[in-house]
């Protein structure tokens, strides 16, 4: 029978590739983590983890095993979670993500309001971009998500939640340098050195339609210098004046105010986005995640 401690160990080892920092992560000695690995490769009878002098990694038995062992040490930690929420505690941990945008400029400010009412509550927020959120929110790792994208229906149940303006700014050097207009056409906005965000981006997928509603076919038609990760790398890079970018009102609000980024007109009408807050559809939300969701969502109905 498999028991729950060599599940925890195999998990441990597996990410981190190293018997004694994975005994210190879950605080019993490196000893004992290889004992229940070998207990745990005796009753399924492969070898799960390959033990070389210098390194150790995941087998092929080890590779497929590993998604089971993540679903089920998920699956013991949610049972755990349910229980204790339907006994009636009054404390929990609840694990949320926002991609770039939201994770960095909405959700901070959300959980801090939602901590004061809920103050035995303990939040983890984790960011990335759009499709990774997603993907965590449909692997079970997370309860709830704030992207810039819908997800799938089939899988997801998506509200809009939030809005926002994207809008092309740069810094007043490099708008002088390159007499930039207040008010830019396509044709001069193909030539301005341009930046923009990574592949799965929310933003990144809202700028592609607007441009395209704009007349432009593909983002190569734009003089394009880099592509980055989150939405505070291009904040500095256009600080320092060295392209233009259409990014997130929320993320400049504070440097367009001081003066350290200026606005640009852009072409047609305003690029405006929701967010979408996101659950799993084969999941049973938390009490906590649905406190957590009508807390942003009357949030939402404040500012309509």
């Amino acid at each position: 029978m498999i028991e729950m401690r060599q599940i925890q160990v195999f998990l441990a080892v597996s990410e981190l590739l190293n018997f004694s920092r994975a005994a210190e992560k879950i605080h019993i000695t490196q000893p004992t983590v290889s004992g229940h690995l070998k207990t745990l490769e005796r009753y399924l009878k492969v070898e799960l983890i390959e033990r070389g002098q210098r390194e150790i990694r995941l087998t092929p038995a080890g590779e497929l095993f590993h998604p089971f062992a993540r679903r089920i040490f998920a699956l013991q930690k949610r049972a755990i979670s349910e229980m204790a929420l339907y006994a009636g505690a009054e404390t929990g941990n609840l694990e949320i993500g926002g991609s770039n945008t939201p994770g960095e400029y909405v959700l901070p400010a959300a959980i801090s309001h939602f901590g004061t009412q809920h103050r035995q509550v303990r939040i983890t927020l984790k960011i990335g971009d759009s499709n990774s959120i997603t993907n965590m929110v449909g692997d079970g790792k997370l309860e709830l998500g704030l992207v810039g994208a819908p997800a799938p229906k089939s899988d997801f149940i998506s509200q809009s939640c939030l809005e926002d303006e994207l809008i092309l700014v740069a810094g007043p050097k490099l708008i002088t340098n390159l007499q930039i207009p207040k008010q830019i056409t396509l044709n001069e906005l193909k030539k301005v050195p341009f930046i923009i965000r990574e592949k799965g981006s929310g933003s990144r997928l809202i700028l592609e339609s607007a441009l395209h509603k704009m007349g432009l076919n593909r983002l190569s038609e734009l003089n394009l210098i880099a592509e980055m990760g989150s939405a505070e790398a291009i904040r500095q890079t256009l600080k320092n004046n060295l392209g233009v970018a259409i990014v997130s009102n929320l993320s400049v609000d504070e440097d367009l105010e001081s003066g350290k980024l200026q606005k640009i007109m852009l072409p047609g009408e305003a690029i405006r986005r929701p967010f979408y807050l996101i659950s799993n559809k084969a999941r049973t939300l938390s009490p906590l995640a649905v406190a957590f969701s009508e807390f942003i969502l009357k949030i939402h109905a404040k500012r309509s």
